[in-house]
């Protein structure tokens, strides 16, 4: 496999030190890397997929001398019966290898790991143990450009297509209630949007999912057109308090009648905007008590 990831990028992502790495290659042949022409050592996915699986054992009791002699079948063996036996270390273990195939943009195994977990476990403990901290690993590696577009993206359909089937399998709205979910212009992360789609629809209410990047004009016409009596909105990108006061006035004018929904601001933020009838969702535990 292609050679592209430095030893920083396997500390930041790893947690273990770019020093600790270069030992564990001088003292127990851990790793054979690439390097370019000016020494630079150069790691492949496979190497990540191996640190992450040590860091997982380490960190159980067992000493990485014993670890360096360890052929890649008895070392993932040790990950399986780890697995079984501790509940915190498996989570992140199901992590590391979505992390792994997001990297590879491997379908194969990001779906065969994401379902073997499913299969015995809800949909929520799946999204909120496992896919949520997922997502936050993948914002890292964003930040540090370890990630190309094709790879965030690639995860973010994955987990898309998984929320969209479980909403399908939902059976109709039984309330009078009737949600419209959006988010604003130029937001286009709906992960968490669509998780809240499912908990909703889940509780028995009719949703009206308009999806990304929706004008709010748009939105006070389906407010009159589907008689909606919710909105929820959700921002992912951090802005200004004057933007944020003025979005939600033009949405009180505009929807004058629904209850607001908001999740992405702050506290501090929230507390002065206090309009009557909106709600401030600061987590999905505030949503599931609303509902």
């Amino acid at each position: 496999m292609t050679k592209g990831l430095s030893i920083k990028d396997l500390e930041n992502l790893s947690g273990i030190k770019a020093h600790t790495i270069r030992m564990w290659e001088k003292r127990h042949n851990i790793f054979d890397p690439d390097r370019t022409e000016t020494n630079i050592r150069l790691y492949s996915n496979e190497d990540l997929k191996k640190l992450l699986n040590i860091a997982s054992v380490l960190e159980h009791g067992m000493k990485i001398s014993k670890v360096s002699t360890l052929s890649t079948d008895e070392l993932n063996n040790e990950i399986e019966q780890l697995q079984q036996e501790n509940i915190e270390a498996s989570k992140k273990i199901i992590i590391n290898s979505l992390i792994v195939s997001t990297l590879q943009c491997n379908v194969v195994t990001f779906e065969n790991t994401y379902q073997a977990y499913a299969n015995e476990h809800s949909l929520e403990h799946t999204i909120e143990e496992i896919i949520y901290p997922l997502l936050i690993r993948i914002g890292l590696m964003w930040t540090v450009s370890k990630l190309n577009p094709s790879q965030e993206h690639f995860a973010s359909q994955m987990i898309r297509q998984k929320l969209f089937t479980a909403i399908d399998k939902l059976p109709m709205a039984t309330s009078k209630e009737r949600y419209i979910l959006f988010l604003p212009d130029n937001e286009d992360h709906e992960i968490g949007l669509l998780y809240a789609y499912y908990l909703i629809k889940q509780a028995g209410h009719m949703c009206i999912y308009l999806g990304p990047s929706v004008p709010l004009e748009d939105v006070g016409e389906c407010c009159k057109n589907a008689e909606a009596t919710s909105l929820l909105c959700a921002f992912t990108i951090q802005r200004q308090l004057k933007t944020y006061q003025v979005y939600t006035d033009k949405m009180e004018m505009i929807c004058p009648e629904q209850r607001v929904l908001i999740h992405g601001l702050n506290q501090d933020t929230a507390k002065q905007i206090n309009k009557e009838r909106f709600n401030f969702l600061f987590d999905i535990n505030d949503l599931k008590t609303l509902l």
